[in-house]
């Protein structure tokens, strides 16, 4: 390296062969966010892999912003490739700009205000059997209410039958494997154990599962409204159709944005809520005034002031994804470094939102730090939980929808009382971060 650009620290406590994997493994959240060097780069090993954590703001934003130098890739990337193929999610610069102009249609206004009953319908198969003083698994819940909306907007469930009942299930296994595999040392990921032979019959069912669905529909050739069928419309820039595989890895991906990510932000604002009273009280009078007693609909969103404050705030405290990866393309300079072609990077949205220097008091839930007033408080690189550039979150809206519509129809109906007083702590033991058990007991308002 030359002698020019300031040497990269190593982060205290690497061990030989594991480097730093039992720290990102057993505590990765303290880990992380004790590392704070000077220059905005800090070497964390897995394995005897490098990786450069990015712990500056001004830096991060930098490689948010520039995906030609700093493209998808690294620990977390390639492991989810391995699922989800050359996908939206995955797919380098070229091969991302073409498939994003494809599907972004299916994530207009338009399309997502299409998908509002189906989100409803969703929400009350889960919320409308609860009863009055029911213990209720708010985590679960969450889950149950995404996984249902995610298979129903992909696809038709008279088509898809049995085997959108079991994708979830089986994307959840993998969501909890892929964090294991991304951070143990490479010489160790291929060790037959239960979790990981559990892990592969998942990832086998699902993908033939969704093989199943796309070939029911390609006989078809029938429009039934949902994104599968848009998919299935896929073209490449010379006007031939997208492949069976490549339709296959983008029904992976959205599913698992869909499913994982969205219910994690209803888990963790509902949670939010309970531990602060006269917040969620504020929020149900907000949510009675707007829609009054009826469903609610896409137009009434945007009355809810308070209550995308409060699920802005859950956001920015508990992102859903907390660490992501990128790769070096071509030699370029990072604040005083230098980097190489195949440098892996990695930037924490959860360790980011949490700065003192971006936010004041940031430990603290605040949602009036979201009105319009004090917008111009947070840094312009500040709030960072759906990515940033062009590999920003094509669904961020879709997901922000289904979760107002879900707070507003839980708000509607029940009060929730924590049952335990002890805090609920981050589980970044999935590629996302997600609750511990949160349960809660929930009372009739109406």
């Amino acid at each position: 390296m030359s002698t020019a650009f300031a040497s990269i620290p190593v982060a205290p406590g690497r061990l030989p062969l594991l480097g730093h994997a039992f720290q990102l493994f057993f505590q990765p959240l303290p880990f992380l966010a004790g590392l704070r060097p000077p220059g905005g780069l800090v070497r964390v090993d897995i394995g005897r892999l490098p990786m450069y954590l990015l712990t500056d703001p001004g830096l991060t934003h930098q490689v948010l912003h520039d995906s030609r130098t700093f493209d998808k890739g690294g620990a977390l990337f390639d492991k989810v490739r391995e699922l989800t193929g050359n996908s939206l999610l995955t797919s380098a610069y070229d091969d991302h700009r073409l498939q994003r102009r494809q599907m972004q249609p299916a994530f207009a206004r338009r399309r997502i205000a299409g998908y509002v009953d189906v989100m409803n319908d969703a929400i009350e198969g889960v919320v409308d059997t609860w009863s009055d003083g029911q213990t209720v698994d708010i985590g679960a819940a969450c889950y149950d209410i995404t996984a249902r909306t995610a298979s129903r907007t992909m696809f038709a469930t008279e088509v898809a039958g049995r085997d959108a009942i079991s994708l979830s299930d089986d994307l959840s296994i993998y969501l909890r494997g892929l964090f294991v595999r991304m951070m143990m040392p490479t010489g160790l990921r291929w060790i037959p154990t239960p979790d990981r032979l559990r892990f592969d019959r998942a990832v086998g069912r699902l993908h033939q599962a969704i093989d199943r669905v796309i070939a029911s529909y390609r006989e078809a050739g029938v429009d039934r409204g949902d994104l599968l069928s848009m998919i299935v419309k896929g073209r490449h820039e010379d006007g031939s159709a997208w492949s069976a595989k490549e339709v296959h890895d983008q029904v992976i991906t959205l599913l698992l944005a869909g499913i994982e990510t969205t219910g994690g932000v209803m888990s963790w604002t509902l949670y939010l809520l309970s531990r602060h009273p006269a917040i969620a009280q504020a929020a149900a009078r907000e949510v009675d005034a707007v829609f009054a007693g009826r469903q609610p609909d896409f137009e009434g969103l945007a009355g809810l002031h308070l209550l995308r404050r409060a699920m802005m705030e859950a956001l920015r405290l508990y992102p859903p994804g907390w660490i992501f990866t990128r790769v070096v393309t071509r030699r370029t300079a990072l604040g005083p470094h230098e980097l190489l072609p195949g440098d892996g990077l990695a930037y924490s949205p959860y360790i980011h939102h949490r700065n003192p220097g971006l936010f004041d008091d940031p430990m603290r839930f605040d949602p009036d730090r979201w009105l319009p007033e004090h917008r111009h408080e947070i840094p312009e690189n500040g709030f960072i939980p759906f990515g940033g550039g062009v590999h920003q979150c094509i669904g961020d809206q879709f997901g922000m929808t289904e979760v107002l519509l879900a707070l507003s129809a839980i708000l509607m109906r029940w009060r929730l009382h924590a049952i335990e007083a002890r805090p609920v702590m981050p589980v970044p033991r999935r590629a996302t971060l997600t609750p511990s058990r949160f349960k809660v007991k929930v009372a009739r308002r109406r």
